[in-house]
C-alpha cells in the first residue's frame, strides 16, 4: 500500500518551483472541459473523449454531481463515475474530476433533493434585506458534514478504483465559490460571526504576510492602522464584508477538502469566477471566492487546496492569469473561452508562467453536426472554429510537453502570442545578445475577437532554439557589432518522440532564407552561425 501511495500524483514544490508529478514524471495538462450535463450518461462521455482526442488533448475535466452520485441519503451511485475512467482510459486520457458539491457557480444547483427541500435543516444564506439566496449558508454545519461525508464516499471510491492506474491526476473542491446577488451571508448566525473579531490564525498570517499581501487587501488593512483587534469592519474596513465572505467560505471548502484527503490525497484545487469589469462591489461577482482581492484569505485558510485556478473568460488573459502566476501559487487555467481569440493563449500560460495547464469549456461542442456545418467555420467539415484554433496550437505542443517541462523555470520558454494589446509585431529577448522579431500574418480584430497567431519558443542553447506554431514569421536580431539577422547553420522540420529530436525535412535555400515562416502549424530546429560580430 505505500508503495502505491507515494506514486500517486502529486504536486512537487522546490523553493518557488512547482511541477504536477504523474507516474514519476512531469505532467503538463493540455485539457477540455466537458459541459455540465455531459457527465449524466456514457453516451455524452464517449463524445467528449473524441472530441478530445480530435484536438490532441492529453486531460479531460469531467463534472461528478452531487445529486447524481447520492439521490437519497448515503446511497451512492458510482456507476458513472466508473464510466468515465473506463472511457478515459480506453482514450488514453488522464482525468480531472470536478466536484459539484454545496457549490456550483456560486448557487445550489447541483446539490441533492433532499438537501434542497429541507431549508430548516439545510439553511440557506441570508441578503441584507432577509431574503434567503438559492446557495447553502457557509455557516451550515448539517450541510457541511454532509459534503464532507459524501466527498470523502467518492474520494474513497477513487482510491480504491484508481489507485493503481492514477488515471484521477486532480479533484476540484466545488464550482466557483461565493454568494452572489450579496457581499455577505446576513442571516442570523452568519452575522453573529461578523460582529466578532476575526478569528486570531487569519491576523497572524496576515500579519506575518504583510508586505506580501494583494494591494487591495493590503491597503484596506493599512487603513485602519493595521489593527489587529476589534471587529470585521473596525479591522478591513470597505472589503470587510468581502474578506469576510472568503473567510467562510473558504473555511468551508477547507473541510470538504481535507475530508477528503483523508481518503486520498492526490492534488486538490479551486476555481475562481473573477472579479466583473465596471462592477462596483462584491456580489455582482461571487462574493467570496478566490479573486485577486481576497486570494491570501484562501491561502491563509484553505490549507488543503494546492492550488488556486482562475476560469478566465476576459479579454485581457494575460493580465488576469498573472495574478494567479504566484511563488505560491502555480499557474492552472482550468476554464477559457472555446473561441479562437483564447487558443492562443495556452502558449501564454505554459510558456510565459510556466503554468501546468490550460483547459477550454465546452469541449463537447467542439464537433459540427450536419446541420450546423453551413453556420460555423470548420475544418473538412468536423470541428468549429474554436476546435481548429485549439486543435492547431494544440498539434504542435503535445510532442513539445516533455521539453516543456524539463525547461520550466529557466527563462528559456518564451510566447509568441498576438493579443489586444499589442501590435502586429512582437520583440522577444531571448538573451546572449540575441532578440525573436516577430511579425503576426494576422491583424487582431477587437470587434469578432478572432485570430490564432500564436506559437513558443524554447531556447536549447545561445545558438539552437524550437520555434512552433503558427500564424506569424520570425527574424533573429543580433543586438552585438553590425546591425544584422543572425544566419543559420541549419534549419530542420520535425517533432520530438520523447526528448529525442526527429528531423523529417532539411530546409534551405529557396524553402526557408533569413525569415523563417510559420503559416501553417509546424515544429521548427534551428541553429544559428554566431560567430559573426
Amino acid at each position: 500500500m505505500q508503495a502505491q501511495v507515494s506514486a500517486l500524483p502529486v504536486l512537487s514544490r522546490d523553493g518557488q518551483r512547482t511541477q504536477l508529478i504523474v507516474d514519476g514524471q512531469p505532467f503538463i495538462m493540455l485539457g477540455g472541459e466537458a459541459r455540465n450535463s455531459s457527465a449524466s450518461n456514457p453516451e455524452d462521455l464517449e463524445s467528449v473523449y473524441q472530441a478530445l482526442d480530435a484536438i490532441h488533448a492529453n486531460t479531460a475535466e469531467i463534472p461528478l454531481s452531487w445529486n447524481l452520485l447520492e439521490p437519497e441519503p448515503g446511497k451512492f451511485n458510482f456507476q458513472l463515475v466508473d464510466a468515465a475512467l473506463y472511457g478515459a482510459r480506453k482514450h488514453n486520457l488522464k482525468v480531472v474530476f470536478l466536484w459539484f458539491g454545496t457549490a456550483k457557480n456560486a448557487t445550489f444547483s447541483y446539490v441533492p433533493d433532499w438537501i434542497k427541500s429541507n431549508p430548516k435543516t439545510y439553511f440557506r444564506a441570508q441578503d441584507a434585506s432577509g431574503r434567503e439566496m438559492d446557495a447553502i449558508s457557509p455557516f451550515c454545519d448539517a450541510a457541511l458534514n454532509e459534503d464532507k461525508r459524501a466527498f470523502s464516499a467518492v474520494m474513497r471510491h477513487i482510491r480504491e478504483f484508481d489507485q493503481r492506474d492514477h488515471t484521477v491526476i486532480l479533484m476540484q473542491v466545488e464550482n466557483e465559490t461565493g454568494l452572489i446577488r450579496t457581499d455577505r451571508d446576513y442571516s442570523a448566525t452568519a452575522t453573529k460571526a461578523y460582529d466578532a473579531q476575526p478569528p486570531s490564525d487569519l491576523l497572524k498570517y496576515v500579519e506575518l504576510h504583510k508586505d506580501g499581501l494583494t494591494p487591495v487587501l493590503q491597503n484596506a488593512w493599512k487603513q485602519s492602522g493595521y489593527r489587529t483587534t476589534g471587529s470585521w469592519t473596525e479591522i478591513f474596513g470597505d472589503l470587510a464584508p468581502e474578506v469576510f465572505s472568503a473567510w467562510s467560505v473558504s473555511r468551508y471548502v477547507e473541510q470538504v477538502a481535507a475530508a477528503g484527503k483523508a481518503e486520498y490525497p492526490i492534488p486538490y484545487y479551486v476555481n475562481v469566477a473573477l472579479m466583473n469589469t465596471g462592477s462596483a462591489r462584491p456580489g455582482d461577482w461571487p462574493s467570496g471566492g478566490a479573486t485577486a482581492h481576497v486570494i491570501d484569505v484562501w491561502k491563509a485558510v484553505a490549507k488543503h487546496i494546492d492550488i488556486i485556478a482562475p476560469d478566465i473568460y476576459r479579454v485581457d488573459f494575460p493580465q488576469q492569469a498573472a495574478l494567479y502566476n504566484r511563488s505560491d501559487n502555480v499557474l492552472f487555467v482550468p476554464e477559457t473561452g472555446f473561441s479562437p481569440y483564447y487558443a492562443p493563449y495556452v502558449f501564454t500560460v505554459l510558456a510565459g508562467m510556466d503554468g501546468i495547464g490550460f483547459s477550454p469549456f465546452g469541449i463537447d461542442h467542439g464537433r459540427l453536426a450536419d446541420t450546423d456545418r453551413s453556420e460555423l467555420k470548420a475544418k473538412e467539415g468536423e470541428l468549429t472554429a474554436g476546435a481548429v484554433a485549439i486543435e492547431e496550437n494544440y498539434r504542435v505542443l503535445r510532442p513539445l510537453l516533455p521539453i516543456i517541462a524539463r525547461n520550466r523555470y529557466r527563462g528559456t520558454l518564451f510566447p509568441v502570442v498576438l493579443d489586444m494589446y499589442r501590435h502586429e509585431s512582437l520583440a522577444i529577448p531571448l538573451g546572449d545578445s540575441l532578440t525573436a522579431v516577430v511579425h503576426f500574418d494576422e491583424k487582431f480584430v477587437a470587434e469578432t475577437q478572432a485570430h490564432r497567431s500564436g506559437g513558443i519558443i524554447l531556447k536549447l542553447a545561445a545558438d539552437k532554439f524550437i520555434v512552433a506554431g503558427e500564424g506569424f514569421h520570425i527574424n533573429f536580431a543580433e543586438l552585438r557589432g553590425v546591425a544584422r539577422d543572425s544566419e543559420y547553420l541549419s534549419i530542420e522540420e520535425g517533432t520530438f518522440v520523447g526528448e529525442k529530436w526527429v528531423t523529417e525535412r532539411v530546409l534551405n535555400g529557396d524553402e526557408e532564407n533569413t525569415t523563417l515562416l510559420l503559416r501553417h502549424p509546424r515544429i521548427l530546429q534551428v541553429r544559428l552561425n554566431r560567430t559573426l560580430q
